[in-house]
């Protein structure tokens, strides 16, 4: 039979009273086990904190994972887009340079911004305008003057 020594436990702090050997040693155990009971449950309530703590690093790792492939697909994305416009651009610059012809002609124009095309637009407008008053003055003219000419006609005629 062992004794509360052997066990770990101090042989004190069961054994103070009336106790017969037999008594002691199943105190002794019955602390024993208790402790053990006591560490158990323990342990238990550390298992079940690490399982926690496990899902929610287990959590957090899924999330960057999405998080990294959604940034991935915004930069593939991205890419795509920037790829797609500076395809275009080259397609609308092939267009604009067959339509304009080659550029050492257009170093020769003398209105090579919109600025000075639009001057020159508003000067020829105004030129214009200009001349269909002048010219409207002389068809009323011509026809005062026509009207006149057959009017004289008909009254040589009559006289």
């Amino acid at each position: 039979m062992r004794r509360s020594q052997d066990l770990g436990v101090a042989s004190n702090v069961v054994t103070g009273g009336p106790w017969t050997a037999r008594d002691a040693y199943i105190a002794e155990t019955a602390v024993i086990l208790d402790r053990l009971t006591a560490k158990i449950e323990r342990l238990e309530r550390q298992e079940e904190a690490l399982v926690r703590r496990v899902a929610e690093l287990t959590e957090h790792a899924q999330q960057v994972n999405r998080f990294q492939a959604l940034a991935e697909s915004l930069r593939n994305s991205r890419d795509y887009k920037l790829d797609e416009v500076f395809r275009m651009v080259k397609e609308v610059r092939g267009r604009v340079e067959a339509i304009e012809g080659p550029r050492t002609e257009f170093n020769g124009l003398t209105h090579k911004t919109f600025g000075a095309i639009d001057r020159k637009l508003a000067e020829l407008s105004a030129a214009r305008r200009g001349s269909l008053r002048w010219g409207g003055g002389y068809l009323q003219s011509a026809g005062v003057i026509i009207g006149f000419v057959a009017v004289m006609a008909v009254m040589a005629r009559f006289s």
